[in-house]
């Protein structure tokens, strides 16, 4: 009996053993999946953005050539017109009453200067009769066949018709005159008229609203700005230490902040010679290569310029894989004694130099070929198994 008691008590005690083993082999943990890059010295892009706005090629003052009450506006801030849209309109109905006496004036000139056409072929048909009476007299008075009194008397007429054709041919060339000024004061006042409807010049984008409908203005007053022409451009001020790297023809993106970051194509087109009145910088205009009407001018924009690349190599690594301790030391974790893709995470203090957007310069404390852990940092201790199947490029 002793001896069974003491068999089981060992089976018991085996049994326990190895539910102690199996809980051990469940509570182990997987190795943690980790992101990584291979660190390596290279060149970086030299690489600068800058803020801009958009702006047209053109910017003009819209304005009426006459003066009036604005009593209908069309176009609003941000529209796009096109040549020979009417913009606005001015109350037009002085303008109307002055083109139609115009026109009654001229109509008047017309008909006095017919009449006196026609009075001038009539004294001109009269003086040929005349003439023609006073040399049929005149050879009968020379044979004596009639008086002196009837020869005088011819003589007369002759003369006060040859004067009244001189008064007529008066008469008509003032009509004439007349006519001319009546022409000339109605196709000015017609261009009056015209005057107190504002017209696009050309195609574009209205920039500002000047005047409101109701508004009394003068000739000449601005009404509208609007950016003439077809393409945009943005414009942006360069440091003077970097306006050598750039060109005219110089290919950059332009970023749209207004259009949910949406990048477009751009050229260099205008460098400034002079940074005065600039502090110390140059004004740049790209031109925008891509045409879209939902750019404006006036949005904001992001200019990247591609200015070759630093001529020493150096390392860099993403920001994230950067952590700091109590003391503000930098440090990251690189992986090492690695086995079918798992490995250990060693902590490594560095020394970093310039954050650029490419990422942090690491002067010291890894070296080339390092795996270097770039998510989670702030996750991992010293010696944690992770594994490595995550690659990131560099």
């Amino acid at each position: 009996m002793k001896k069974i008691l003491i068999s089981i008590f060992i089976i018991l005690v085996l049994a326990a053993c190895g539910k102690e083993k199996e809980q051990e082999v469940q509570v182990k943990e997987k190795p943690r999946s980790v992101r990584y890059i291979v660190a390596e010295d290279k060149t970086s892009e030299f690489q600068r953005v800058f803020a801009g706005n958009i702006i047209s090629e053109t910017e003009s003052n819209l304005s009426f050539r006459v003066s009036g009450t604005i009593i209908k506006k069309y176009a609003k801030l941000g529209d796009y017109v096109k040549k020979g849209q009417v913009l606005a309109e001015l109350d037009n109905e002085d303008y109307k009453l002055e083109a139609e006496n115009a026109t009654a004036q001229y109509e008047s000139s017309k008909a006095k200067l017919a009449e006196a056409d026609a009075q001038m072929k009539s004294a001109n048909a009269s003086l040929i009769n005349s003439k023609n009476e006073y040399a049929r007299i005149e050879k009968l008075y020379l044979d004596d066949n009639v008086s002196k009194s009837q020869f005088d008397s011819s003589r007369a007429d002759r003369d006060v018709t040859e004067s009244q054709l001189a008064q007529f041919e008066a008469y008509k060339k003032s009509a004439q005159s007349n006519l001319k000024a009546s022409e000339m004061q109605l196709a000015q006042s017609k261009l009056k008229l015209s005057y107190t409807k504002l017209i696009a010049p050309e195609n574009g984008f209205i920039t500002s609203e000047e005047k409101e409908k109701n508004e009394t203005v003068s000739s000449g007053t601005p009404v509208y700005k609007i950016s003439l022409g077809e393409k945009l451009q943005t414009e942006t001020f360069i440091p003077e230490t970097m306006i050598s790297f750039i060109k005219n023809g110089q290919e950059v993106t332009v970023e749209v902040s207004a259009l949910h970051g949406k990048v477009y194509e751009g050229e260099i087109k205008e460098i400034g010679t002079s940074s005065e009145g600039y502090g110390n910088t140059f004004p740049v205009k790209i031109e925008l290569l891509e045409k879209d009407e939902k750019i404006k001018p006036g949005m904001s924009s992001k200019i990247s310029f591609d200015l070759g690349q630093d001529s020493d190599a150096r390392m860099l690594i993403p920001i994230s894989a950067l952590d700091q301790n109590p003391a503000g030391e930098k440090y990251v974790y690189s992986v090492e004694k690695i086995k079918d893709g798992v490995g250990s995470a060693v902590k490594s203090l560095v020394t970093i130099g310039e954050i650029t957007s490419e990422g942090v310069e690491v002067l010291s404390g890894i070296n080339s070929g390092d795996y270097i852990i770039t998510s989670g940092v702030t996750q991992i201790t010293e010696g944690q198994e992770v594994s490595i199947s995550l690659k990131e490029e560099n």
